[in-house]
């Protein structure tokens, strides 16, 4: 029976493989007992010293790798483009962006990020101020009967119907005065012709 060299569920190949594997554990214990997680600059350069160095080579160390790689690219400081592959056996590591580009690549992408949320912060102030406006005009239209909003669409016909209905009124109370006008002047001079008759 072939000796099983395990650690925490593995089985490896050699007892050198397994001690190594044993390092790699205690030097991630390490990294993480002394590295801030939300430090996004700290486990890019822990990412790129690994791969360029090839110091994690057994499963905990490239989990630890890609845990790493996750984290980057999902705090968006730095995109997956930027980051090299997690070198797998004896795969060497792609040629390596020197850290003075990387760095200023992700103070660049720290300023976009605030430049972004000032942004934000004018849009929804803006948008907020848009509502209020809004929310006046409706209340003067809904309050009053004549509005910036009646004027553009109904404000004329409704004048042009006011005037109309007056004018209606006007004619109507001036056809009636001279009606009774007209009957007045019938009735005197019925009574002239009847004086006249009476007088002959």
């Amino acid at each position: 029976m072939a000796a099983r060299y395990e650690l925490d569920g593995y089985a490896f190949l050699s007892e050198g493989d397994r001690k190594r594997a044993e390092r790699e554990k205690e030097t991630i214990s390490y990294l993480k007992a002394h590295t801030d997680s939300t430090d996004m600059k700290a486990l890019y350069k822990i990412y790129r010293i690994s791969i360029e160095k090839q110091s994690f080579q057994t499963i905990f160390g490239l989990e630890y790798l890609n845990e790493i790689r996750d984290r980057l690219i999902g705090s968006e400081i730095v995109t997956a483009d930027l980051l090299e592959p997690i070198p797998v056996g004896k795969v060497l590591v792609q040629k390596q962006e020197p850290e003075k580009e990387i760095s200023k690549k992700a103070d660049k992408t720290a300023e976009d990020i605030e430049k972004l949320r000032f942004q934000n912060i004018v849009k929804n102030f803006l948008i907020a101020v848009l509502a209020v406006v809004i929310a006046v005009m409706l209340f003067v239209t809904y309050r009053y009967k004549y509005s910036i909003f009646t004027y553009f669409t109904n404000y004329e016909q409704k004048m042009r119907d006011e005037i109309t209905d007056e004018y209606k009124e006007w004619e109507d109370e001036l056809s009636k005065k001279e009606k009774e006008l007209n009957e007045r002047e019938k009735a005197g001079s019925e009574s002239n012709s009847a004086v006249t008759d009476q007088n002959n």
